[in-house]
This record gives structure tokens, sequence and C-alpha cells, in this order.
């Protein structure tokens, strides 16, 4: 990935893209944020408003960790989106990565698993075999999704929790750090 891209977002989870973004050679020239007090310059990255007519040709990645903004920002922006996969991350070549979903360092995606739209899958999660990610879910740090696992849209899975085979984590449900879903 050297083809450059927007951030939406200005914040820890959007630095950490434009961040990886450096890592692959990718030119991030701006990130757009609804907080005034970001504005300004960092990295030679521009931070403003979010404006459709600036880069239309660049896609664009949410980097919000808010599952609810995220979503309500993908029905606003105009522009295209982009996923990103660190490079020490590993996807199964049969694994499916829904548009706008993010794979962190050292984050694995086993065969057969389906991962939705604007999903955040972050640093050390494992995603087994046959696992089916819904839309707008955010999957922690070191956490582990086991196979067959289900988990629906909006839900986050916090830092260490581990998802056992088959189990289904409901809509909009928020699994502490450190638990057990069985």
């Amino acid at each position: 990935m050297s083809t450059s891209f927007l951030i939406y977002g200005a914040g820890g989870h959007a630095n950490v893209l434009a961040d990886l973004g450096m890592l692959t050679g990718a030119e991030v020239p701006v990130m757009f944020s609804d907080d005034a007090a970001h504005h300004g310059s960092r990295n030679n990255t521009i931070i403003r408003s979010y404006d459709p007519l600036l880069f239309p040709e660049l896609p664009l990645v949410l980097g919000i960790g808010n599952n609810n903004v995220r979503e309500i920002l993908a029905e606003k922006v105009a522009h295209s989106f982009t996923g990103l996969l660190h490079s020490t991350s590993y996807v199964a070549a049969n694994a499916a990565i829904g548009e706008g979903s993010v794979v962190l360092a050292n984050a694995v995606v086993q065969a057969n698993s389906r991962i939705g739209n604007h999903v955040i899958i972050n640093a050390g999660a494992v995603i087994d075999h046959d696992a089916v990610i819904g839309d707008f879910v955010h999957v922690s740090a070191n956490a582990y999704i086991g196979g067959g696992a289900v988990i629906e849209k909006g839900a986050v899975i916090g830092p260490g929790a581990i998802i056992t085979r088959h189990a289904v984590v409901k809509q909009g449900v928020v699994v502490p750090p450190l638990t057990v879903v069985a």
C-alpha cells in the first residue's frame, strides 16, 4: 500500500492509522476533524473540518474508535472508503474484509472469516476460522474470537476478552476487558 488516503478523525485511533500510512509510504494529506481544537497541521498533514470537495479522488478511512460515530460518519462522507492492513497482520486468502475495515499490527484473521464494513481489528487480536464480525464492530487489542463465533453489528470486544467457539455477541453489546463469553 503506497496509495495516498484521507482520514476522518484526529485522535488516537486516527494517529495509529496515519502511522500505518507512513510505514507503507502512503501520504495522508488531510485528516478531517469536527473538533476545531484539533485543526492545524501535524507531521505535514492538514487537520480541518470535513470537506467533500477536498481531494475527492482519494479514498478515506474512518479513524474514529467509537462504533456509533463511525456509523454516522459512514453515512455522511461523500468520499469512497479504503481499508488498511498492517504489514505484520495476517489475513487468510479466503477471509473477506469489508469496506473501510482496518486490521492492525500483529492481528490475525483466519480462514473463512467474514469481517463487515468499518470494523476495527486492533493490534494482536485473533479472529479464528469461520467467525463472522458484523459492521461497525471494534475488536480490541489482544482479544480472541473463536472459530464460528458471531459478533453482531456495533459490538465492542474489550482488550484481552475471549469469545469462545460458536458464541454469539449480540448487537451493540460491550464485552468488558478480560471477559470470557461462552
